[in-house]
């Protein structure tokens, strides 16, 4: 009885060890955790698990700059033809909408009161011509004085400079396309009177078209006439082109300066007065290819990535982007050749010793330089 007894008691005090064991486990932790910091304060060996990531070694390559800028597009060249003489329109030979050549009959003013006036100047220059010839003759034989000479003269300048006003007021009937282009817009109508300065219509020249930006001073630097790029189009395919221009006044309102980038357009494909956005190419500097996910935000705000250097230490260090396609960045700040983490940097620490796992080389084609 007394041996069942016992070892009920035994067992009893076994299972109460058993439940207040974790609390003296914690402690003995913890003591274990004070004995491990100085062996490690002393002996320089952590205990605690290093966190393992995946890094990529990278090395640093030319890759052109390439600035994005968003504008609309333009004409090349605009102009509003206007009435010189005043008469009724007597024929439009060009529809709105249509293409011109250069020199092409866009409208027509009457031109029988001109053209009138144009054979009575050429009598009246034919009549002065013989007037003078004979006071010259008879000047020269001593039976005209100098003085009618000068005034027959002086007569038929006059007439002479009739005929070249009547002439020209004839060659106005007819208001002609100062350039090749297309007639955007008609303002007057077969039958309409018009008088000097009068709206006729407007030509547009399209090709090339003008893609044009605004360009912030901040970001001056590289660029220059003459830079190669590309445009876009809503959603169409990117054109290649020029930067034709650059202004070297900047806008005393927005404090930037206008940018013209010119892209062919023979066939007239393409319309003034559309979004475009604007690509310029600059001159290449030294980057690193990552992957838009490689990116960590600091918690100042800045842009960057983590990169493994000496003990397996990890460093933040901030980035510029300087290139995108296809999912893949280009960026400037990191050194010529870094280790950089692709796996695992949104949960480090600056200066935090991790476990690195390289990752195979990447042969991914990055954009020509």
């Amino acid at each position: 009885m007394r041996r069942s007894h016992l070892t009920a008691g035994l067992l009893l005090l076994a299972v109460v060890l058993w439940m207040v064991s974790p609390y003296f486990g914690s402690g003995a932790a913890e003591d274990r955790a004070g004995g491990t910091t100085a062996t490690t304060a002393a002996g320089g060996v952590a205990e605690r698990p290093r966190m393992r990531v995946r890094v990529r070694d990278s090395i640093a390559r030319p890759v052109a700059r390439e600035l994005v800028l968003y504008g609309h597009t333009e004409a090349d060249r605009r102009v509003e033809l206007a009435a010189e003489i005043e008469g009724r329109i007597l024929a439009l030979p060009v529809a709105k909408g249509d293409t011109v050549r250069e020199g092409e009959i866009v409208a027509v003013i009457d031109p029988r009161d001109r053209a009138a006036w144009v054979r009575e100047a050429e009598a009246l220059v034919r009549q002065r011509e013989r007037d003078y010839e004979a006071a010259r003759r008879l000047g020269a034989k001593g039976f005209q004085s100098e003085n009618r000479v000068a005034a027959a003269l002086a007569l038929l300048e006059e007439a002479r400079a009739r005929l070249e006003r009547a002439r020209f007021e004839l060659s106005r009937t007819e208001i002609r396309a100062p350039f090749a282009g297309i007639l955007e817009r008609r303002e007057v109508e077969v039958g309409d009177y018009v008088k000097p300065g009068d709206p006729i219509g407007v030509i547009v020249d399209l090709d090339p078209l003008l893609v044009v930006a605004d360009l912030p001073e901040a970001r001056l630097a590289g660029v220059r006439p003459g830079l190669p790029g590309r445009a876009r189009l809503g959603d169409g395919p990117p054109l290649a082109g020029r930067l034709r221009y650059m202004a070297r006044e900047a806008d005393v309102a927005t404090r930037t300066f206008r940018l013209e980038f010119a892209v062919p357009n023979p066939e007239l494909a393409f319309a003034a007065g559309s979004s475009a956005d604007l690509y310029l190419e600059l001159e290449p500097v030294p980057a690193h290819e990552i992957a838009s996910s490689t990116l960590t935000l600091a918690d100042d705000g800045r842009l960057g990535v983590f990169v493994v250097e000496a003990e397996n230490r990890v460093r933040f260090l901030p980035v510029t982007i300087v290139r995108s396609a296809g999912g893949r960045l280009w960026v400037t700040g990191l050194p010529e050749r870094a280790r950089i983490v692709t796996t695992g940097q949104g949960f480090l620490t600056e200066g935090e010793i991790v476990e690195p796992a390289v990752e195979p080389p990447a042969t991914v084609a990055g954009p020509a330089s």
